[in-house]
């Protein structure tokens, strides 16, 4: 997980969410305990956070990675924008709050994009702070006062400073990054095999500097300096796992960091 940097300005197809949201608002007003009770549900229009023009500005963003995982997503599947402060509800069964972030569903800097295991089947609604009682439960209060136990992809905290990589395996540095590694799951076997199958180019490139650094052979000079490109390339944002390669590269810097 890195920090997702987004534009500033939001895709102008999120306007439309402008009166949608002012009707939620009203609505709320109106009927507070009906929406508390689950009595009443917020409806909100996936034709307008889900539009083609915010998935492209978010995917453009993430460098069309899982803004969790850090997943390429494939051609046959792009993922789901992920609403970081959930919506409709936050958290599921007894535990269940009502009603969610609702005047957050049209807010670009609660969108992000996520890859369905992520978002779909692991993170869900769920939305854990350190201090339940500062919880915001509706769009009268400053969601400013909450510490959320889950990552922000865009900050402020820099997810480095709360997960390293012991090779494939995310180690948590503190109680956000714990419960970011848990919830999310970022330690499930299908990303630690996907993350190990990545370090095996990265090893190759290693091999290839190490054992042709030294020759004076033309191919030997140009297949050092391509490793070292690769080498570069892994650790950069557009990288698919690049933070977990990051930490896995950090003994063989000098290798390519020339």
């Amino acid at each position: 997980m890195i920090l997702v940097t987004k534009p500033s300005a939001a895709p102008n197809a999120l306007a439309a969410g402008v009166a949608a949201t002012a009707d939620n608002l009203l609505a709320y007003d109106g009927a507070p305990q009906d929406y508390e009770s689950g009595a009443r549900k917020f409806s909100f229009a996936k034709t307008v956070y889900g539009h083609a023009t915010i998935k492209a500005a978010l995917k453009a963003a993430q460098h069309n990675k899982c803004c969790y995982c850090e997943s390429r997503f494939d051609a046959n599947y792009g993922g789901d924008v992920e609403h970081y402060r959930p919506k409709g509800a936050i958290g599921a069964g007894n535990s269940k709050i009502l009603p969610g972030y609702y005047w957050l569903a049209y807010v670009w800097q609660n969108l992000f994009y996520a890859c369905a295991d992520c978002n779909q089947y692991r993170k869900r609604a769920a939305f854990p702070l350190a201090t339940e009682r500062d919880r915001v439960r509706n769009h009268h209060g400053d969601i400013k006062i909450e510490d959320p136990l889950i990552l922000d992809p865009s900050g402020p905290r820099d997810p480095h400073d709360h997960i390293k990589f012991n090779g494939d395996v995310p180690i948590w540095k503190s109680p956000v990054g714990k419960e970011t590694i848990g919830r999310i799951k970022l330690d499930r076997e299908g990303l630690l095999l996907s993350r190990r199958q990545h370090f095996k180019l990265l090893d190759a490139y290693v091999i290839i500097i190490v054992r042709l650094q030294k020759s004076a052979d033309v191919a030997a000079i140009a297949a050092v300096a391509d490793a070292r490109r690769g080498l570069k390339a892994a650790t950069q944002p557009e990288a698919i796992f690049s933070a977990a390669s990051s930490d896995y590269l950090a003994p063989h810097r000098a290798l390519w960091d020339v």
